[in-house]
């Protein structure tokens, strides 16, 4: 399947790819410029390779979410739990996506297109919808609330 976004962001991808400039320090200079609260999180990757196969995973959720779909939708949201457990608040987590995609225009520069800024700004309103339906890690699941419901009313009476 692809979305009216698929081709621009794909070719903003590739584009930069093409430019063989690695972007993760540019891509985790502007996270932390905007969340200096998040570069402290980071403490045991001395080498940036952490930061680099994260990268490397948002640019193949990227490329699955405006494609196929065969997992992104499903890991925007397992990731948003699991950072939380990082102390990754929810909202700089959903913010990422955003962040890759400022750090591309730059690099690009003039060789971002109108329908690229229209592509990824529609791509992201699409994951925001994912990351708003995302459950805290902090939910409770219904059977578990109604065990609680029943376990308490049973410790009653």
């Amino acid at each position: 399947m692809t979305y009216s976004y698929s081709a621009a962001v794909e070719a903003s991808l590739e584009r930069v790819a093409e430019l063989g400039e690695d972007p993760t320090d540019l891509v985790y200079r502007r996270l932390f410029a905007s969340n200096p609260e998040m570069e402290p999180l980071f403490w045991r990757d001395a080498d940036g390779a952490i930061k680099g196969e994260m990268l490397s995973r948002v640019f193949a959720a990227i490329l699955d979410f405006v494609g196929d779909r065969r997992y992104a939708d499903h890991m925007i949201g397992t990731e948003m739990i699991t950072h939380e457990g990082y102390d990754v608040p929810r909202e700089v987590f959903a913010t990422f996506f955003k962040v890759v995609g400022d750090t591309l225009r730059e690099i690009l520069g003039a060789g971002w297109t109108a329908e690229m800024d229209t592509a990824w700004r529609d791509m992201l309103a699409d994951i925001d919808r994912y990351a708003e339906r995302t459950p805290g890690a902090d939910a409770v699941a219904p059977r578990r609330e109604l065990q609680r419901d029943e376990t308490a009313a049973a410790s009653r009476g």
